[in-house]
């Protein structure tokens, strides 16, 4: 009489290959959420350089934009009011998980005076460069004294 039913080996080699399957899924998705993380903090900094020269020139008062790359976050503000227009936090506590931030200007800060341009003699170069980090995963943000940005993967 023969039984139906899986042997104990037919079912370990099953296990074995959806295990497999599965930790090379995990993988996969791993790279994909340290992409979009770098991706999504280069593209909110794009739209803050914008938000900072806007607020310049509508309020006619220089806004900052401050790098804290050991902590891993920056701020815009008003200069002489102080009023914040935007704070990102990032790291395992932030908003998002990022590895490094940085920008590439003496001070690592950015200043839209009252009519919306920018200091740019702190860049070495006619743009400025912010990059953002996820792992292997790195973002760059270049920039003109206007505000207008383009961003890369690097």
């Amino acid at each position: 009489m023969k039984r139906a039913g899986f042997t104990m080996i037919e079912l370990t080699v099953v296990v074995t290959v959806a295990a497999i399957v599965m930790s090379l899924g995990v993988l996969s998705f791993a790279g994909f959420f340290q992409r979009n993380a770098a991706r999504h903090a280069a593209r909110l900094f794009a739209q803050d350089l914008l938000a900072a020269r806007s607020f310049a020139v509508r309020a006619q008062e220089p806004v900052v934009i401050r790098f804290y790359e050991a902590t891993l976050w920056y701020e815009v503000e008003s200069r002489s009011t102080a009023t914040e227009i935007a704070r990102r936090r990032f790291g395992a506590a932030g908003e998002i998980d990022l590895s490094a931030v940085s920008m590439d200007l003496a001070g690592d800060s950015l200043v839209f005076d009252a009519r919306g341009m920018a200091d740019m003699t702190g860049a070495g170069g006619a743009l400025g460069v912010a990059t953002f980090s996820s792992g292997a995963v790195t973002y760059t943000v270049w920039f003109n004294g206007m505000g207008a940005s383009k961003i890369e993967q690097t």
